[in-house]
């Protein structure tokens, strides 16, 4: 069976509303969650410096994602660390 990726819960998150006449709205969904947002800007920076090395990475994409992911995980799990 297969562990609980902690996600760090969504990175954006946008709140229901209830108006000044009770009326209740809901927004879309949560968006992304944290552990993908850290993803991403892992990534990109990781893209970056491979092109600042004039590497061809194109074919190496997949090896690039689950990289990032691995980083996002340990910055989530930076996060866990009590001061």
């Amino acid at each position: 069976m297969n562990a609980k990726i902690n996600d760090g819960g969504p990175a954006f998150p946008v709140p229901d509303v209830i108006d000044h006449d009770r009326n209740y709205y809901q927004y879309g969904g949560q968006g992304m969650t944290l552990r993908d947002y850290f993803a991403a800007k892992a990534m990109a920076a990781y893209l970056a410096h491979l092109s600042s090395l004039d590497c061809t990475v194109s074919k190496h994409y997949p090896e690039i994602a689950n990289e990032a992911y691995e980083i996002a995980d340990a910055m989530l799990k930076a996060r866990e660390v009590q001061p």
